[in-house]
């Protein structure tokens, strides 16, 4: 095994004996012994950050692998990578230090739609869904970008993922009820963001288009999509203005709670926002 990324793309297996994993085979697999012919595929990165790369990504948070790693993830350059971090650090980096308002506008994006259970963090082209609501417990997760289909039967789900004329099956266990309802949601909700970053582009005179390469995969499956929900054009700026404003009024509830003001209002709230948002202005 190696002690940290290559700087070489590694790749997958390619073995058809090592096409198919789920948490048993994991753990058959690289808790103790690694076999020989799997050993160049597997690499250790404590410092690993989510990317469009990661195609699964499995939870081993209260039983770490060889007792240390919680997380293991499948990327389809780097390898088989072997993580320190659990599922919920690696999902609050990719939140907090790689997306614009963080998880806030994904909520509200969310709430828009109508959505009650989280399962998905949207970039329009790259969708990252987690098979439990991910504001539960820590959980695995899957890139919707890269599978091509998904089943479920007798309460395992099976995602299956093809590159470069070679195939692979991720399955999991532990997952949410209703799963199918689930990935319509994640999808749909993925899709709209993505309309919404194009109408932001267009409307600024760039022309955005999302990528053709994904429409294969099932964040481009229609089937997918709730069409009513789709079909109610939301705006980005509005949007994240509104995510912005759920900042302040967070800011605004804990410092009546530190400073113990009984009778702090929403209107004392909604002044103190609209002074503090006059240097937007160039007046």
């Amino acid at each position: 095994m190696n002690n940290k990324l290559n700087l070489f793309n590694i790749g997958l297996p390619t073995s058809e004996d090592l096409n198919t994993w789920s948490k048993d085979c994991i753990k058959q697999r690289l808790d103790h012994n690694i076999s020989g012919n799997l050993i160049p595929f597997v690499s250790e990165a404590p410092d690993y950050e989510l990317n469009e790369n990661m195609v699964a990504l499995y939870d081993f948070h209260t039983n770490p692998i060889k007792g240390r790693y919680q997380s293991v993830i499948f990327d389809k350059k780097a390898g088989i990578i072997l993580c320190q971090k659990n599922s919920r650090q690696l999902i609050n980096h990719l939140l907090k230090h790689k997306l614009i308002l963080g998880a806030v506008l994904q909520k509200k994006l969310q709430k828009e739609l109508g959505f009650y259970y989280r399962h998905t963090v949207s970039l329009g082209e790259i969708a990252y869904f987690s098979l439990r609501a991910h504001s539960e417990k820590h959980t695995s997760w899957i890139g919707l970008h890269h599978m091509q289909t998904v089943q479920q039967e007798n309460g395992r789900v099976t995602f299956s993922y093809q590159e470069n004329g070679y195939s692979y099956n991720f399955e999991f266990e532990d997952c949410a009820p209703n799963m199918y309802k689930r990935l319509g949601e994640a999808i749909t909700h993925n899709h709209v963001l993505g309309q919404m970053l194009v109408g932001y582009a267009k409307s600024h005179g760039f022309h955005l288009n999302l990528c053709k390469c994904r429409k294969n995969s099932l964040v481009a499956n229609q089937e997918y999509f709730y069409l009513t929900k789709i079909q109610n054009a939301l705006n980005l700026t509005e949007l994240a203005e509104e995510a912005i404003e759920e900042f302040h009024r967070n800011y605004g509830r804990h410092c009546a709670d530190f400073f113990d003001i009984k009778d702090w209002q929403i209107n004392d709230h909604n002044l103190i926002y609209r002074l503090s948002r006059r240097i937007k202005s160039i007046l």
